[in-house]
This record gives C-alpha cells, structure tokens and sequence, in this order.
C-alpha cells in the first residue's frame, strides 16, 4: 500500500478497512472492468453507444460499493439514490485508476466528434488534475467512496425529485466517517499543507465534472432518443 510508515493518525481498524477497500475494488471494479474504445470507429460508433457501455462500469463499480460494510448497511432505497445521484460523478476516478493515469488517445477523438474538442479539453484537465496521486493511487480509492456519500437528491429526475433518505442520519454519520478516513489518511502520506491541497484538488475536480456530465446529460436530451439506451444508463444520466 502507498503510505508512509506511521500509524499515528490511523488506527489498525482504519487501516484494516482501508486494505479491505482496496481489495474490493480491485478485485469487483478493476478486474471485471472492460475497455470498448478499442472497438469502436469513428465512423460508426456513436456517444449512445459509449454510454450504453459505460452501464458495465457501473455495475462493476456498484458491486464494488456493495462490498463496503457502511454502504450495505443504509437502506436499499438508499443505496439506490446515492448510486442514482453521484455515481456518473465518480466514474471519472475510476477511469483514472482503471487505465493507470494514463489517458487512452481515442477517447479524445471520438469526444471530439461525439460533443466537441472543447468539451473534451475540459474533460481531460479535469481527468489530468488527478495526476498528483500517481503515486498514492490508494487516495482516489477512498475518494470514490467519500464521494458516493453524498447527498444530492436534486440530480433527480422531475418526476422523482419527492423521494426521501429513509435514514438520513445514518447516511450522514458514514459520510463523516470516510471524510475522516480520507483526511487521515492524506495527512499520513502528506505533510499538513499538501493535505490541504489534495483536498482542494480532490472537491474542485469533483465539481467540475459534475458541471461536465451535467453538460453532457443536457447534449443527450437534445439529441438522442432516450429509449436507445439501457436502463441501467437511462437511469444513471437521469433519462427516465
């Protein structure tokens, strides 16, 4: 694991939970996980086509949530809304991780036909700002989790913008609790100040793909046909 050798700002609890974390997503998100673009063609494949794919990812990344004991233990509902709201958030933290920080030069192409070059410019400073975790890649795994906690219900469709958390204060408690984990653990592999600046970078980047997939939602409202895409997809990019 990528940290320095001090337990004095982690107990062994935490760092057992930590390698469990690590583990899982190892073994249900970057294992199972599949790499399409090196079957598409600029001719023929299409942006529904990538999203419809992207629905693989997500179910290996929601398997990989499944195998967090604090995200089982929230309601099913729960687990659903958060998964509903923030997982298209996330997914960019595991494509870094997946394809080791390296940025596969066909997604720049067909982005840049699918949307637009400027689209995929942003995307790619934002995707390259995670850079500074090469060597603590163990970070972006705690983030994907600290961010799937989130709660933001207005990423509802319309017509679901009612639903309610069953147990809200539980899903905060376990919030708090991986907020923790994430900053103890920075301020084990950093010093105070470079913790504070990969949290920075960790909260900015978030937002700013949020701010890009909400781009893309609105693209794909405009232009395609919803009922070409698979459920898991629809519901995902807020579709249904």
């Amino acid at each position: 694991m990528d940290r320095k050798c001090s337990f004095l700002n982690l107990t062994l609890e935490d760092w057992s939970l930590i390698n469990t974390l690590s583990n899982a997503y190892d073994i249900w998100a970057l294992d199972n996980d599949q790499n399409f673009l090196n079957n598409y063609s600029l001719s023929d494949s299409s942006l529904t086509d990538f999203l419809n794919d992207e629905q693989y990812v997500y179910r290996n990344l929601i398997q990989f949530f499944k195998q967090i004991p604090h995200f089982k233990q929230l309601h099913l509902e729960d687990q659903i809304l958060l998964i509903k709201c923030n997982i298209t958030h996330v997914v960019h933290i595991h494509h870094v991780l997946k394809d080791d920080f390296e940025e596969n030069s066909k997604i720049g192409l067909f982005m840049s036909k699918w949307i637009s070059n400027d689209f995929h410019r942003r995307m790619s400073k934002t995707r390259h700002s995670m850079d500074i975790f090469l060597k603590h890649p163990t970070v972006l795994k705690i983030s994907l989790v600290t961010l799937m906690f989130i709660i933001n219900l207005s990423r509802l469709p319309f017509q679901q913008l009612s639903f309610e958390l069953i147990d809200r204060p539980l899903l905060i408690e376990n919030q708090n609790f991986f907020i923790t984990l994430l900053w103890k653990y920075l301020n084990v592999i950093y010093n105070e100040t470079d913790a504070i600046k990969a949290t920075q970078s960790i909260i900015f980047q978030f937002l700013r793909y949020q701010l890009l997939m909400d781009e893309m939602e609105n693209i794909v409202l405009q232009q395609n046909n919803t009922e070409q895409f698979h459920p898991l997809t629809k519901s995902v990019l807020r579709l249904t």
